[in-house]
């Protein structure tokens, strides 16, 4: 492939993704796309078959990126306390544009790819908790009593209701301050007296 050919490619994905984000995924067409490009939606067909191949890789690529970012805080951090403020920056970060609306389109219309989604809930994201849990537990800052399965699960559940602008109804819906939130409460309530001492030195 052409360079010129990557190079409208990765435009397209970049003004779609922009669209899709703020407008919702059902309210915007491959005319809209094209109009927003300056191109002729034949030039768009050229590159993508239809709109669900382009919200396909689109949130398929963010999926990959939210892996690789974990992944990295996994191996790179200090200690399991540590590892959780930074994961919930992580999520922060990447999925911050996508207005909440969007995940319930994905859920109607995409059942493919919401399927794609929960597979990521339930065999990266817990899975990662689980592990940041004994790890925690190993290094001394986590209660010894703690039962990881139920607590992983109780975590993966915070960090997705945090997306769910009914789930916080008494507060104003901004992602960044529920997570940040949400990750406070956890840890005060997962952490000993020794793992409690950490948590200032990572949350402000």
């Amino acid at each position: 492939m052409e360079l010129k050919e990557i190079e409208m490619e990765d435009r397209i994905l970049e003004k779609a993704r922009e669209l899709f984000f703020f407008f919702g995924i059902k309210s915007i067409t491959m005319d809209d796309i094209a109009k927003h490009l300056g191109i002729s939606k034949k030039t768009l067909y050229t590159h993508y078959k239809d709109k669900g191949e382009i919200v396909r890789l689109i949130m398929g690529g963010l999926l990959t990126e939210h892996v690789e970012e974990m992944l990295k805080v996994k191996e790179n951090t200090k200690n399991a306390v540590e590892a959780v403020v930074l994961q919930s920056k992580i999520l922060f970060t990447v999925f911050k544009d996508i207005k909440p609306n969007v995940f319930f389109e994905i859920e109607k219309h995409f059942p493919d790819l919401a399927g794609q989604f929960s597979e990521h809930r339930c065999n990266c994201m817990l899975d990662l908790i689980k592990q940041n849990l004994e790890k925690g537990k190993a290094e001394g800052f986590y209660r010894e009593d703690l039962e990881v399965p139920f607590t992983a699960q109780v975590r993966l559940n915070q960090l997705v209701s945090a997306f769910d602008e009914k789930a916080y109804e008494s507060v104003e819906f901004n992602l960044q301050h529920i997570l940040d939130k949400i990750t406070s409460f956890y840890l005060n309530a997962i952490c000993n007296d020794k793992g409690k001492q950490l948590i200032p030195t990572y949350i402000k």
